[in-house]
């Protein structure tokens, strides 16, 4: 009967021992998920910051255009040409992979799908535009056949700028999702977040203040010396030559 209990004993513990072992691995591998997760929110708030600043852009382009083709302009016999170009957007299909809400990951390839679309419709206007341009430049089309594109040219654009507005209103809504999102953080980023300082100490914008004078004071002695360097050197170029031109 002794020996029963200590092997009954000896099982138990190590049964015990192994199931809290796994449970101790199983916690880790959901708060290391959790915290992979929160560590992709932070990367898609920059993600969506460059897609965001892409789409300004793009929308400024997209206007600039429109009121460089003016019909008015056109019309008037003037042959305005446009050399800005669209920027592309930098497509980024791995974030997703670290993310474990299923509602925010479909959203996200939604918008890629959407990005991808955007950039292939924007190469296309500035292909083919650009090629208009640069064939009117060598004098290989006429002016006519010049204005007429670059009329269709402003009606591509008046048509994409609803889908950038688009694109930028659902950027607006995700970025908005990720800061929910991202109030659900793990403890151990939590604990950082209130050891460490995240946000500027009381009185930092007086600090501040003196501190760029002392910044912009130094930058000046930079400049003067750097200029006094560049005098210095010119002096010594110049010099030898007056040497010569009085020897004779």
């Amino acid at each position: 009967m002794e020996a029963f209990r200590a092997l009954v004993g000896a099982f138990a513990g190590a049964f015990f021992a192994y199931l809290f072992v796994r449970y101790g691995d199983a916690m880790k591998k959901v708060y290391d998920r959790k915290e992979k997760n929160h560590t992709s929110l932070v990367r898609l708030q920059h993600y969506f910051n460059d897609c965001l600043n892409t789409t300004s852009d793009n929308l400024y382009i997209a206007s600039d255009c429109i009121d460089v083709f003016t019909d008015v302009r056109l019309q008037s016999g003037n042959h305005p040409v446009y050399m800005n170009v669209f920027h592309q957007y930098t497509i980024n299909t791995e974030l997703i992979i670290g993310l474990t809400n299923l509602d925010l990951i479909n959203e996200i390839a939604s918008l890629n799908v959407s990005l991808k679309k955007m950039n292939e419709t924007l190469a296309t206007i500035d292909r083919a535009y650009g090629q208009i341009r640069d064939a009117f430049i060598s004098k290989t089309i006429t002016g006519g056949d010049y204005l007429e594109n670059a009329r269709r040219t402003r009606d591509r654009c008046k048509q994409v700028r609803p889908f950038l507005n688009q694109i930028n209103d659902d950027l607006i809504h995700l970025f908005a999702i990720v800061q929910l999102l991202m109030k659900d953080q793990p403890f151990f980023v939590r604990l950082t977040q209130t050891l460490v300082q995240t946000k500027y100490p009381k009185g930092f914008e007086t600090l501040l203040e003196h501190e760029t004078a002392v910044v912009k004071t130094g930058m000046a002695a930079i400049a003067l010396a750097s200029e006094q360097r560049i005098r210095k050197a010119e002096s010594s170029v110049a010099q030898p030559g007056r040497q010569q031109d009085a020897a004779p």
